[in-house]
């Protein structure tokens, strides 16, 4: 029984005690004996009290040293995370400046590309436009010279089928020349037949 238990019993005796005229009547015997007894295990539970206070206090020096050490592991683990952050944050500025310096390249050299085409445009144009020229002036050229060849070859014609009629012209006329003496002779021949 424990001395918690053997005081509750001391209680419940001084309570349970019989009143002669307003007083309690105890047997003072029985409460030194039972005093006796709670004295006797008194000491077994202090050395359990002690024993008790003292691992609660090696478990609370345990614990307090664990925290440290889970604190300390922790502050460093923090630590470790701020130091890979920063160096990660420092890489991404860099690459973002890396990625930076190629796109002002990538668009300086578009800008490059854009204007070498508008260049190229404008020669390709402008040769174009020449060419054409040229070509116009050619071909105006060639019209006038098959324009006055033509007419070159027209009065050729004209004059050689002119001189062809006049010989004709010509022929004919000695031909039918050649038929009216045929005919006359013919005739002075019949007439002098008959």
């Amino acid at each position: 029984m424990s001395i918690v238990e053997k005081l509750n019993n001391i209680n419940e005796y001084l309570e349970s005690s019989k009143k002669v005229m307003g007083k309690s009547v105890i047997n003072v015997e029985k409460i030194k004996e039972m005093l006796n007894e709670v004295q006797e295990n008194l000491p077994r539970e202090l050395e359990q009290s002690e024993v008790i206070i003292s691992q609660k206090e090696s478990i609370l020096i345990d614990a307090s040293d664990e925290a440290e050490k889970l604190t300390a592991e922790t502050s460093q683990h923090c630590e470790n995370l701020i130091n890979e952050a920063q160096s990660r944050a420092e890489e991404m500025v860099s690459q973002n400046e890396i990625v930076a310096t190629a796109e002002k390249k990538a668009e300086e050299i578009l800008s490059q590309t854009e204007k070498t085409k508008e260049d190229t445009m404008e020669a390709v144009e402008h040769n174009k436009n020449e060419i054409m020229s040229r070509a116009s002036a050619m071909q105006e050229e060639s019209e006038n010279y098959s324009s006055q060849r033509r007419k070159d070859a027209d009065q050729y014609a004209k004059e050689v089928l002119f001189s062809l009629e006049e010989r004709l012209s010509l022929s004919l006329a000695q031909i039918r020349k050649g038929l009216e003496t045929m005919e006359s002779v013919n005739q002075t021949s019949e007439e002098k037949v008959s």
